[in-house]
């Protein structure tokens, strides 16, 4: 540092330690030829050292930041406080006529180390030019300030080893946060050389970090000739003309951060056909508002883009890490609070929260202090095991994602979330970083979606349920016209008729409400609250309703239950519909097998029709096998089966969205589906769910 100190008037804000220093060296008499003034001396700590010694000194003294940027006279401004309002204030200064010097602890160093060496210049200057000269004396006054100079360089080297290690140390953490991130992103310096190109950056992409960071070919993943990124148009400080001579109309200002920039664009380089992303980056800043880098988000918007769906940028914080780039703690934390995710920093073996981002306490309601401390599983559904399994097998260096978890709000309010968690280190030690990312929405869509075919799965249930109703409907009416007649008729029942007629009566009531209790239980939206089940008990309800269906349609039922099944997590109501779904599918295919043979052969034709549900154990999962003896499936059908509105039927005898919704049900508990079937001899489902130890 190497300011000339003749005449100079001074401002000093912040009156902690060093001012105090930087004050007994500026007002007293070493620098007394040089003549530096100090104007005013301001903090909001009325008894900070240097304020206290200020005052002493005559000096004015002031805790109002604003009358320090607006006295006029002042050369320089010496910044020893680190305030974010500060900033505002000093940025109304004509910074043309005013230079500001922002001090951090080792800048404070150098600055004093370079007082005292002016100090000693000065001290030895006046020697040399005294009248009487003793040589011996100016060579002590030489070595004095030689070794003083020495030491000084010794002491800012050690600072700078120290300071330089826990930077490297920060950015170890930087960089683990940003490779955690579900957020496809990548960082370059100012020279534009990519320094950051995350693990989610690569599975969008395709391409690895090693093959670009290092490089300047950041634009290779998106373009088939180099062009600059939306990063190198903020490293590269374009104009307006520039940026819209690369993006067209397709970029603007983003609304959020300022001067950062978003586009939205198609690449057909990305992946097999193509991709639409949604990108944002901003720029990476010192602290003394120098642009060091900038940062870029994307957000992979096909399928929004294919299936025409209401595009919401909820995510549109995806650049929101962070404006200025410290190599201190301030950049560090910047980059993770800055996050547009939740992000929980978590003890390995304890699962405790050891630090949270500010987006943490924007989404659950819970204040920092609040959630540090607390167990990680407390936050979710409790009777949800598969969280604490998952984290109990990770592996180190390895990431898992648990998909459409229930977390709560301080506020008791249920939301679900997508977790994806990987292993870390953390202030030398072994930590889950857990980003988290609301799809609440999608969840009820899926849920609406799935009631609808529940609904419509009701119409097929309605002659079953009329004859379950109607069958002890006839035995009480049986029974009230047996006594109508009697008392007609002038004649005593029995008393042990009156009894049996009265518990055929109350039994066949109880038959009644049972039947109706199960469809409006069925009928009843179900919440995504997943319990502990025998997978053999939503099968055998699935008969309540269509027994007398599958007796109508001549059909034979086989039901090889195992009794010692293990247990499943899943919901009875969504697997009774994915069984329902499964039966009623093989009556059709059984019933226009047995049409199709009428049709080809004579009417006298007789087709065999057996339903069979087999349950039992296999290694770790619980196995239903569900076969039929119907027209069976071509390839073709097998392969399409599980698309939205694919159907074999007629036109207004079917969605399609049956086996769809029963695909994607059997997916939510971990499970799997198979099909084998050859046409004209039937088909069997084999179903598979992980079996609870």
């Amino acid at each position: 540092m190497n300011i000339d100190l003749k005449g100079l008037k001074l401002a000093i804000i912040g009156g902690n330690s060093p001012c105090k220093q930087i004050l007994e060296i500026l007002l007293g008499p070493g620098l007394k030829e040089l003549s530096p003034e100090v104007i005013v001396v301001a903090d909001t700590l009325k008894q900070a050292e240097g304020i206290k010694y200020a005052r002493e000194k005559g000096v004015l003294t002031t805790t109002d930041y604003n009358e320090v940027c607006s006295l006029s006279g002042i050369d320089v401004i010496l910044k020893l406080k680190n305030d974010e309002i500060l900033g505002c204030m000093l940025e109304k200064v004509n910074t043309e006529r005013v230079s500001i010097f922002d001090l951090t602890s080792y800048r404070a160093m150098s600055f004093l180390n370079f007082l005292k060496a002016e100090e000693g210049k000065i001290k030895i200057k006046r020697r040399i030019q005294a009248n009487k000269i003793d040589k011996n004396e100016i060579l002590a006054l030489l070595d004095h300030f030689l070794t003083q100079v020495q030491k000084n360089a010794e002491q800012e080297n050690q600072y700078l080893k120290v300071e330089r290690e826990g930077l490297l140390e920060m950015e170890k953490e930087m960089s683990q946060i940003i490779q955690g991130s579900m957020i496809p992103t990548f960082i370059i310096n100012n020279e534009h050389i990519l320094t950051h190109w995350n693990r989610a950056c690569e599975e969008l992409t395709g391409h690895n970090a090693y093959e670009l960071v290092g490089t300047d070919r950041q634009w290779v993943p998106f373009r088939s000739a180099k062009r600059p990124t939306m990063a190198d148009v903020i490293v590269g400080g374009m104009s307006e003309q520039e940026v819209t001579k690369y993006y067209g109309s397709a970029w603007r200002k983003s609304a959020l951060i300022k001067e950062a920039y978003e586009a939205e664009e198609f690449f057909p380089h990305l992946g097999e056909n193509g991709k639409w992303i949604f990108f944002t980056a901003a720029p990476i800043k010192s602290p003394d508002g120098k642009v060091m880098g900038a940062i870029e988000t994307l957000k992979d918007l096909t399928e929004d883009k294919k299936t025409q769906e209401e595009l919401e940028l909820q995510d549109k914080e995806l650049s929101r890490l962070y404006e200025k780039y410290k190599k201190s703690e301030v950049k560090y934390r910047s980059l993770f609070n800055n996050n547009p995710n939740p992000i929980f920093i978590i003890d390995r073996q304890t699962l405790e929260i050891l630090d949270v981002n500010h987006r943490v306490e924007e989404e659950y309601g819970y204040s920092k202090t609040e959630l540090l401390g607390m167990d990680f599983l407390d936050i979710g559904d409790k009777s949800d095991e598969t969280i604490k399994e998952g984290l109990d097998g990770l592996a180190r260096k390895n990431s898992i994602l648990f998909t459409k978890k229930k977390h709560f709000k301080k506020n008791k309010q249920s939301f679900f979330v997508n977790v994806k968690v990987v292993t870390a280190t953390y202030s030398h030690r072994d930590v889950l970083i857990a980003s988290a990312t609301d799809i609440t929405e999608s969840v009820e869509k899926e849920t609406q979606l799935i009631q609808a075919g529940k609904l419509a799965t009701l119409g097929t249930m309605a002659a079953g349920m009329a004859h379950e109703i109607n069958q002890p409907l006839n035995v009480i009416q049986i029974c009230a016209d047996l006594i109508l007649k009697m008392i007609k008729k002038g004649l005593k029942i029995p008393d042990d008729e009156m009894v049996m007629m009265a518990n055929d009566i109350i039994e066949n009531v109880a038959r009644a409400a049972g039947v109706i209790k199960h469809v409006r239980d069925f009928a009843r939206q179900s919440e995504r609250d997943l319990k502990k089940l025998v997978i053999n008990d939503p099968i055998n309800d699935v008969f309540k309703v269509l027994g007398h269906q599958l007796m109508v349609h001549s059909i034979k039922v086989d039901l090889d239950l195992d009794p010692d099944i293990p247990q499943i997590r899943a919901e009875h109501n969504r697997l009774e519909q994915v069984f329902i779904n499964l039966v009623t599918n093989a009556i059709d295919s059984m019933d226009e097998k047995a049409e199709k043979a009428k049709t080809t052969e004579n009417d006298d034709v007789s087709v065999e029709k057996t339903l069979q549900i087999k349950t039992y154990a296999q290694e770790d999962c619980v196995v239903t096998k569900v076969s039929d003896t119907g027209l069976g499936m071509t390839d073709e059908v097998k392969r399409k089966i599980f698309e939205p509105f694919f159907t074999t039927k007629e036109t207004g005898k079917g969605t399609g969205l049956g086996t769809s919704i029963s695909f994607g049900i059997i997916k939510d508990y971990g499970g799997t589906i198979d099909i084998k079937s050859v046409y004209g001899n039937g088909a069997t489902f084999i179903i598979k769910f992980p079996a609870i130890e």
